[in-house]
């Protein structure tokens, strides 16, 4: 089964996996090892499919969304013009490098700025399509919040249903047709 898991799937082999998995799980007796198995194979196909992220537990900044990969390389470039330009022994060398270390310092800080504007110039415009002050007052007000999740549904009697219940119900219904 992991063999069957690790390839990727085609065509009619999404079939041959399903009747794979359905004849262990009628054969086999030991229906943890089938979960295990069970799991092992979902791991590994969303391990192929989804992209892994990268992100620092301990970082408290939030991403930025006008930084780019240019803006990464015109970082470490300038880092290392920062560090090249600590001559000790040559005041010559050091100057001319101290000087080309404030030009590429100057040229990252411009297109950081230009990036910025950019981006705070698409926002808005995505934004004015949609609705020209909403976004921009929620902002300046501190109002914006997470979208909330619809968990329960009235009824015309008034009373609210619950997400256990219609799944219940559905399933109940599901085996009564089929």
């Amino acid at each position: 089964m992991r063999k069957m898991a690790d390839n990727k799937i085609k065509g009619g082999e999404a079939e041959e996996l399903d009747e794979f998995m359905a004849t262990i799980i009628t054969l086999e007796e030991d229906l943890e090892q089938n979960v295990q198995l069970f799991t092992e194979a979902v791991q590994s196909a969303c391990r192929r499919t989804f992209q892994n992220s990268t992100t620092r537990k301990n970082s408290k900044k939030k991403p930025v969304p006008w930084w780019t990969d240019n803006l990464t390389l015109l970082r470490k470039r300038v880092n290392a013009c920062r560090l090249y330009q600590r001559t000790k022994n040559d005041e010559v060398l050091r100057e001319k490098r101290k000087g080309k270390y404030a030009e590429e310092k100057r040229m990252y800080q411009a297109i950081i700025k230009k990036e910025k504007l950019n981006s705070w110039k698409e926002y808005c415009n995505v934004e004015a399509s949609i609705n020209s002050w909403s976004q921009v007052y929620k902002l300046a007000a501190g109002k914006t919040r997470a979208n909330s999740i619809m968990t329960t549904l009235r009824k015309p009697d008034g009373s609210e249903t619950s997400i256990q219940k219609n799944n219940e119900r559905t399933a109940r219904l599901s085996l009564h047709r089929g």
